[in-house]
């Protein structure tokens, strides 16, 4: 039973991971891609990470 709430939270973990990295201006495919590999602890990470620096410059 554990397993299968584990599998659950990983996968709602993705496009939980996408999005927050698209709110954060960072890369949401690879944010994607790293909640498919490491699950639940993307979401967790990118909240450690915060938002993402901007170039000297831009607005």
């Amino acid at each position: 039973m554990a397993w299968w709430i584990f599998v659950i939270v990983s996968i709602g973990s993705i496009p939980l991971a996408a999005a927050m990295a698209s709110e954060r201006n960072r890369s949401s495919r690879r944010w994607f891609w790293t909640a498919v590999v490491i699950g639940p602890f993307a979401p967790v990470a990118l909240l450690i990470l915060g938002d993402a620096k901007r170039p000297v410059g831009s607005n």
